[in-house]
């Protein structure tokens, strides 16, 4: 009889699962009471989706002996796969009593708490582990993604300090340390870390890149243009180095930026498992929002009116949050809620268990504001899995996403030319004004009441920029030093955004002669605030190639001018196309000499920026840049379009409104 159940473990181990069933079944009579063999006949029916008989076979050897440990581990990973939590906890507890000392179905325990979201006694059961067996690395690593759940970052890396004594993969522990200092907005400590998994894993994919994002951060250029021209090499040769959010901060290559985006998605391998839809028409058309930006973010402000104006008697709403956990006091997150239809925090569900919502839904248009940007949120595998007919990319992210999966791309005719069509993998949705949403002009509490107020000196020429630091290079900040030395009576005023950053500006000031004194550093405020204050600055100076998209519509909806370069790439267009729909062309510059040029002319003639002034004080009350209603309805039409287009059985075609 051994030799009979040895041979089907064989046939098991080989894989061979219909001949293993065969064998079982004839010596099944003469072991109706053998335990052993109920369980490994058990796998044998799992291993063929025959779930029902398989888990007969083992609550039978259970019943047989209840203290056999095998066969509750195996009913309670065919639970797991089946999803059954509920059954699966209920035969751990059972194991757990039967072997309190098993760390590994406490860590089953816990992994069973984290299904069901039960944050606390997960811990616990992990904890459980780790007083038996002090080194069980699973538990070690489920710690650390539960505290980073709940933000709690400290604990977290506290475990990853733990776990780089025990885990063989320290380059995956080095990884995870960084990618919380990066959360933490700590570029120096995120760099050390990502320095160390590189040293131990050289050919780690898309490192190189990260490693370059977090020295911009830190206004650190040493090496730069040796590093780019190894990463546009390497991209080239077609390797996994960079990510294409990083990417756009650093090139101005429309054709470079579809190469990266293209690699990227492939990394994810998820082939369209949901791409049958029916098209059956809807009594309304059902539009699906997928982000985790419905909050007090930049995003959050562009879009809110937007769900505000839709035709609710046409359009269906539908809001997936992936974001950080719903706060009650963010009152923008509560109206954007209210906005919807149907609102639905998903940030707990999979992507496959998102997809299946979404088509239980019956989305018509599902619309991706988000791309290939928000790091740990982004849930960009649930378009390629799709998660409706018709997957439109919008907003978040300023290039191709470089995907077959995705149908359209919201843009202008000045931030995709036509000439450039051919780098987009997206077919275009040409908007008539601009394809940047806002919110109406409205009157703003006068939080501050002179320049004092804002840490600015008085009798100063005010030069801003607003960017992040990661957007700033070398050759646009030689620009702006170059525009300061001419225009002796003036301050940059710049955003506060790490000391590090700060301290590398000023050191690189004075190397061009500057006055460190002149940065001036702000730091962040609400955005009624922040619009506040930029009444006391007289030009904003764009980055490039990554330039101002909200800091740009923030600037113009104070009046403040912004002078900019137009580059070939998505990002470096944005504020290009804002200024042409308030017939502002005049402030934008084709290469960095006209824009120092033009900087130096403005501030120098009192009557040419007073005049511009106006000017875009005036275009502005004609234009529909803050028209959301307007905006709105443009976008109403292009959705109807494509959706006629979908329900005919054409392809998607590239859209001119």
């Amino acid at each position: 009889m051994e030799t009979k159940i040895d041979l089907i473990s064989n046939l098991i181990q080989s894989k061979k699962f219909k001949e293993a069933k065969i064998k079982c079944e004839e010596i099944l009579e003469k072991n109706m009471n053998n335990f052993v063999f109920l369980n490994i006949f058990a796998i044998v029916l799992f291993q063929l989706n025959e779930f029902e008989d398989a888990e007969k076979k083992w609550k039978q050897s259970i019943k047989i002996n209840s203290q056999y440990i095998d066969s509750y581990n195996n009913l309670i990973n065919a639970y797991l796969n089946l999803e059954k939590y509920d059954d699966a906890l209920k035969y751990v507890i059972k194991a757990i009593e039967i072997a309190p000392e098993n760390y590994e179905l406490h860590h089953k325990l816990g992994s069973l708490f984290i299904k069901k979201n039960e944050v606390n006694k997960a811990l616990k059961a992990f904890d459980k582990v780790l007083k038996i067996k002090k080194d069980y690395i699973p538990s070690l690593r489920s710690k650390v993604l539960l505290f980073r759940r709940i933000n709690n970052s400290i604990e977290a890396l506290k475990i990853l300090d733990k776990l780089l004594l025990y885990d063989k993969e320290k380059f995956k522990v080095y990884l995870q340390k960084a990618s919380i200092n990066i959360s933490l907005r700590n570029p120096l400590e995120a760099l050390k870390n990502l320095k160390k998994a590189h040293s131990i894993d050289p050919n780690l994919p898309f490192i190189c890149g990260d490693m370059i994002h977090e020295k911009t951060k830190m206004c650190d250029w040493s090496d730069f243009d040796k590093e780019i021209r190894e990463i546009k090499v390497r991209i080239n040769n077609n390797e996994k180095v960079i990510a294409p959010f990083i990417a756009t901060t650093l090139f101005d290559s429309p054709e470079l930026q579809l190469k990266i985006s293209q690699k990227w998605v492939s990394r994810l391998n998820i082939n369209n498992e949901n791409s049958n839809f029916s098209k059956k028409k809807n009594k309304k058309i059902k539009i699906g929002y997928f982000s985790a930006n419905f909050r007090s973010h930049a995003n959050g402000y562009l879009m809110n009116r937007v769900y505000d104006f839709h035709d609710k008697s046409i359009f269906e709403l539908y809001g997936f949050y992936f974001g950080p956990a719903i706060d009650d006091k963010d009152k923008l997150q509560k109206k954007i809620i209210k906005s919807f239809d149907k609102f639905i925090d998903v940030s707990q569900f999979n992507d496959t268990q998102i997809c299946k919502l979404s088509k239980e839904m019956d989305i018509d248009i599902g619309i991706d504001l988000m791309g290939h940007t928000g790091s740990n949120t982004n849930r960009f595998a649930i378009f390629q899995k799709k998660i409706a007919p018709i997957q439109i990319c919008f907003l978040g992210f300023p290039c191709t996403t470089g995907s077959n999966s995705i149908d359209y791309l919201i843009a202008d005719k000045i931030v995709i030319p036509k000439k450039f069509q051919k780098y987009y993998s997206e077919k275009i949705i040409y908007l008539p004004d601009v394809y940047q949403p806002n919110e109406e002009l409205k009157n703003l509490d006068n939080y501050f009441k002179d320049k004092k107020s804002v840490g600015l000196p008085e009798g100063k020429f005010i030069f801003c920029c607003f960017n992040g630091h990661q957007k700033i290079n070398l050759k646009i900040f030689e620009t702006w030093m170059r525009i300061l030395k001419n225009k002796q009576n003036s301050i940059l005023w710049l955003l506060k955004d790490n000391e590090l950053s700060e301290n590398n500006l000023k050191k690189l000031a004075s190397s061009f002669g500057i006055d460190p004194e002149r940065l001036i550093f702000a730091k962040k405020l609400e955005i009624g605030q922040h619009l506040s204050r930029l009444k006391f600055a007289d030009i904003f100076l764009d980055t490039y190639p990554y330039g101002a998209h909200t800091t740009c519509s923030n600037a113009l909806r104070m009046c403040l001018p912004v002078i900019t370069i137009i580059g070939d790439s998505f990002a470096s267009r944005v504020s290009a196309s804002l200024l042409n729909s308030i017939n502002l062309n005049e402030l934008v510059s084709e290469t960095l000499k006209d824009y120092e040029k033009l900087a130096i002319n403005l501030s120098n003639d009192e009557k040419f920026l007073i005049d511009i002034k106006e000017k875009i004080k005036l275009q502005i009350s004609k234009s529909n840049l803050f028209k959301p209603k307007t905006f709105t309805r443009n976008l109403e039409r292009a959705f109807k379009q494509i959706y006629e287009n979908y329900l005919e059985g054409h392809p998607p075609k590239n859209i001119e409104l």
